[in-house]
C-alpha cells in the first residue's frame, strides 16, 4: 500500500472519530463521560493534524507536553499547540 494511501486512511480515521466522539458528548450527561470523549477528540486531532500537517512539512511533535494539552483541552487544545509552535 503506498504511503500516501495509507495516510490519507489514518487522516479519515482521526476526522471520523472527531465527529463521531462530538456527537456523542452532547448525547453524554456525565462529567466524566463527557471528559473522556473530550480527550478522545482532543487526542485524535492531535494526531490528524499530525498527519496532515506531514504533507505540508508541518507538524507538532508528540511528546509528554503536547499530549496532556491536547487531551485536557481538546481539539481547540491541538489549535494553541500549532498557534504557540508557529505564531510564537
Amino acid at each position: 500500500m503506498p504511503a500516501y494511501l495509507l495516510k490519507a486512511l489514518f487522516v479519515a480515521a482521526g476526522l471520523g472519530l472527531i465527529v463521531l466522539s462530538y456527537d456523542l458528548i452532547r448525547q453524554v450527561k456525565s462529567w466524566p463521560g463527557r471528559a473522556c470523549l473530550h480527550a478522545v477528540a482532543g487526542l485524535a486531532g492531535l494526531f490528524t493534524a499530525n498527519a496532515l500537517g506531514a504533507l505540508a512539512g508541518l507538524g507538532v511533535g508528540l511528546n509528554a507536553l503536547t499530549l496532556p494539552v491536547s487531551a485536557v483541552l481538546g481539539v481547540p487544545g491541538v489549535g494553541l499547540l500549532w498557534a504557540v509552535k508557529y505564531f510564537l
